[in-house]
């Protein structure tokens, strides 16, 4: 009935509820708005011409996605926690092992959604990728499930 792996050290009692990796993501995305208008403003970008934060050029994708990458890559490969998880009180780790992922599965962890960020009007796809979690019965999204990671509750 469970879809796991029969050696791991997890217990369904350690998987954090969507809820919680939700209120992660929006703490997460508002830091992220927070340090975008701050770079904004140090690069002296016009936001009222055009909606230099919305993705509607390239440069500005390209932009968001290297700040997007350096911040959930570099949290989750350091600590297995972006903020917004720490606040919330998740981590991100191996399924098989219970350990923090590295640089290989963090990295397609944030990939297999964040390649979308370049790609337009395929937002829809994202929530797919996110929102399959709901379904699953560990709660991995999609991104997960490549990375084989699971997030759990941090104790």
């Amino acid at each position: 009935m469970t879809d796991r792996d029969s050696d791991s050290p997890i217990t369904e009692d350690d998987i954090a509820e969507p809820w919680r990796r939700l209120v992660g993501f929006v703490i997460d995305l508002m830091i992220m708005v927070i340090y975008l208008l701050f770079l904004a403003w140090i690069l002296q970008i016009d936001l009222d011409a055009g909606n230099a934060l919305l993705p509607t050029s390239t440069s500005v994708r390209i932009v968001q996605g290297l700040v997007g990458a350096a911040y959930y890559i570099g949290f989750t490969v350091w600590r297995g926690q972006t903020p917004g998880k720490m606040l919330i009180g998740t981590r991100v780790v191996i399924e098989r092992t219970a350990r923090i992922p590295g640089l290989g599965p963090s990295t397609l962890r944030w990939l297999v959604p964040g390649i979308f960020l370049f790609l337009p009007g395929v937002s829809v796809l994202r929530a797919v990728i996110y929102g399959w979690l709901v379904f699953d019965i560990l709660h991995r999204g999609l991104h997960d499930k490549a990375a084989k990671t699971v997030v759990i509750l941090a104790r």
